[in-house]
């Protein structure tokens, strides 16, 4: 499809184009290193390798200052350290699921276009990849903002401190060990510099792996949708479609399962860190635990609405005019009604249904 015929349905239907929605994921997946269109580089390894450093220059730090008198204040380094490693594991499971992040990606998009092409049911859906596209742009400026206060507060904290005591107290935005004396404005430049890239992409990956799912889940979710509403608007004379649609209940349910194997690291990830509730005793950790938490929410909304969209399926299956069909169609719809009755779900590898039940179980 041409994008100017994108560019026309988006303005009659109100509904963004794919790459629309899609742009930044792969701006950042790019960035990364496993952009859709090529092989891993290099830089994937790079970038893992440079964050893997500071978090070990964070765990050493830990371990030359530890002491009986300064332990609780030490644990306030622990958010930064776990943050960390949460998001190099998060991106290396992403990183071995490509190419099955890629062959979904193109699949959807193949729905997608069915969609912007002018499907009857259009208007359905439309609200919610509105709403996405709007999420996906607010939530990357979001932990932007959030990031750059973060790393750019150590120079502000040093400039205040020199005026009131006209003295130099070289700061850091993490808590690192280095590997010489910190004693001039170049070295303390050098580190710096070495501790907020690292900064930036920790957000890189938690963010891009977030907006990745919240997209993903969204297009599933509308499909089953969509699908729902040709299912209740079946009648007699519209039988004959009945096997297409079958066809595509199979598919898309296949495309769940797909997304539940992709997500499905990340998702135990985020439900460990979650759960531990140690992290209550740990002085500072308040808004690390908090960011955790809304981020399980965020996971558990989209989790649940995967949930309530392809259980969908077997109630508006009871809605359309089976009664009037014949024999063959009736049994079709029954056994379309038995499969839609188990619900779609997202897993943390199947410890755990990511929905709003396990979210609140984490409070227990």
């Amino acid at each position: 499809m041409s994008k100017t015929s994108l560019t026309m349905s988006e303005d009659i239907a109100g509904i963004p184009s794919f790459d629309e929605i899609f742009q930044q994921i792969k701006i950042n997946f790019t960035i990364i290193g496993i952009p859709f269109d090529g092989k891993v580089k290099i830089r994937f390894y790079l970038l893992i390798l440079w964050l893997s450093i500071v978090i070990s220059q964070e765990l050493l730090f830990f371990v030359s200052k530890f002491s009986a008198e300064n332990f609780l204040e030490l644990t306030n380094l622990a958010p930064c350290t776990c943050i960390g490693l949460l998001s190099i594991l998060k991106i290396i499971f992403i990183g071995i699921k490509r190419k099955n992040i890629f062959e979904l990606t193109k699949s959807l998009q193949v729905l997608y276009e069915h969609i912007i092409n002018g499907d009857s049911n259009t208007t359905r859906v439309t609200s919610q990849f509105v709403f996405l596209k709007y999420l996906i742009k607010y939530f990357f400026i979001l932990n932007a903002l959030l990031i750059t206060v973060y790393n750019f507060s150590s120079p502000i904290i040093m400039l205040i401190h020199y005026m009131t005591k006209n003295r130099v107290h070289y700061l850091f935005p993490y808590a690192i060990v280095v590997p010489f004396t910190i004693d001039s404005w170049y070295k303390w430049l050098l580190m710096y510099l070495h501790s907020i890239i690292c900064g930036f992409i920790c957000a890189l990956y938690f963010t891009t792996i977030d907006a990745l799912y919240f997209i993903l889940t969204t297009h599933v979710c509308c499909q089953f949708i969509i699908l729902s509403e040709e299912i209740r608007t079946l009648t007699p004379e519209t039988t004959n479609s009945l096997q297409d649609i079958i066809k595509k209940h199979q598919f898309i349910l296949k495309l769940s399962q797909d997304l539940n194997e992709i997500f499905t690291a990340p998702n135990l990830f985020n439900v460990l860190v979650g759960s531990i509730g140690s992290w209550t005793q740990i002085p500072g950790a308040l808004l690390f635990l908090s960011s955790v938490l809304l981020q399980i929410l965020m996971i558990s909304i989209f989790g649940e609405n995967l949930i309530r969209e392809s259980r969908n399926i077997g109630s508006l299956a009871f809605s359309c005019k089976w009664y009037d069909m014949d024999q063959k169609s009736k049994k079709t719809i029954l056994l379309l009604m038995l499969r839609a009755n188990k619900a779609q779900t997202l897993t943390a590898y199947k410890f755990s249904i990511i929905s709003y039940e396990s979210f609140t179980k984490i409070f227990i």
